[in-house]
């Protein structure tokens, strides 16, 4: 009897000793699964299309010589991977400036800028991966400053002067130097103060007034010159009838006129002239 109770206390031993082993298993396999899926976007890196990626190591820092491409990377868990958008961007932004009379302009600007892709390791270290609000929109700015500080509201105003190739010259200069690369800058809107903005849009006005004048005066002015041209023309031919209409000429036109007129199937009445020349006055009608 005693035999029968040992045996079945070292199956009972073996179940809980199965038991507890395949618990741990499952515990340890969930805790496996469960790191896996904590650590899968710390280890596996995928870069899409127009990325590229600069590795932080918990242990070197900035790895400095290697600008990752698109695609999928493997890194250590204690790493860190820093993605940047490499295609060129537009961001907006409002700007209020002073213009060289000390009035206030707010402009509305568009910038085109992308990251220099060689020099993308030096930007995270020296900048960051928000490089647009620390570089580009400040230098942006300041650029704007100093070209709208040159030129009064009009000119800002009406974009007098080349005003936006300064500001995209200016801008491309200094953006160079931050290891960004500006596309373009591009005013899109000008507000001024309503006073001035009024202001200039009446002398604006009266200055295309003005150039209509101006032209409808050209056109009278050539109308009279032609008119001038049209007289003098009328004069000249005149004056060239007249010496070629001699009283021997005009008798024979008057005789060859009366013969035809004698000739003719319409009544008519012929006073014979008592002038100088007799020419007859012929007075005739249909029949």
């Amino acid at each position: 009897m005693a035999d029968i109770d040992d045996d079945f206390d070292h199956i009972q031993d073996a179940r809980q000793r199965r038991f507890l082993h395949g618990t741990m298993a499952a515990l340890l396999s969930l805790a496996v699964l469960m790191g896996s899926i904590l650590l899968w976007k710390r280890v596996v890196i995928s870069i899409h299309s127009g990325q590229a990626g600069v590795l932080y190591s918990f242990f070197t820092g900035t790895d400095q010589g290697n600008i990752y491409d698109e695609g999928v990377h493997l890194i250590w868990p204690w790493n860190t991977m820093y993605i940047y958008d490499i295609r060129f961007q537009t961001r907006e932004q409002n700007y209020s400036l002073l213009t060289n009379g000390g009035l206030p302009v707010n402009l509305k600007v568009a910038i085109r800028f992308q990251p220099d892709i060689r020099m993308l390791p030096l930007l995270h270290v020296a900048v960051g991966p928000d490089y647009v609000e620390k570089v580009v929109f400040p230098e942006t700015e300041a650029a704007l400053r100093r070209a709208v500080g040159q030129y009064g509201p009009e000119e800002v105003y009406t974009s007098h002067r080349g005003f936006l190739e300064s500001v995209v010259v200016s801008s491309l200069s200094k953006m160079e130097n931050r290891y960004v690369i500006v596309d373009d800058v591009l005013v899109k809107s000008v507000d001024l103060p309503a006073t001035v903005r009024d202001a200039i849009e009446r002398k604006l006005a009266l200055h295309e007034e003005e150039k209509a004048f101006q032209y409808r005066l050209s056109i009278e002015q050539k109308e009279a010159e032609r008119k001038r041209i049209e007289a003098q023309g009328i004069q000249n031919y005149q004056q060239i009838i007249s010496k070629s209409l001699t009283p021997d000429l005009l008798r024979w036109q008057g005789i060859q006129a009366t013969r035809e007129l004698a000739t003719s199937n319409n009544a008519k009445t012929v006073v014979v002239g008592s002038g100088k020349d007799g020419m007859p006055l012929i007075l005739g009608g249909d029949r």
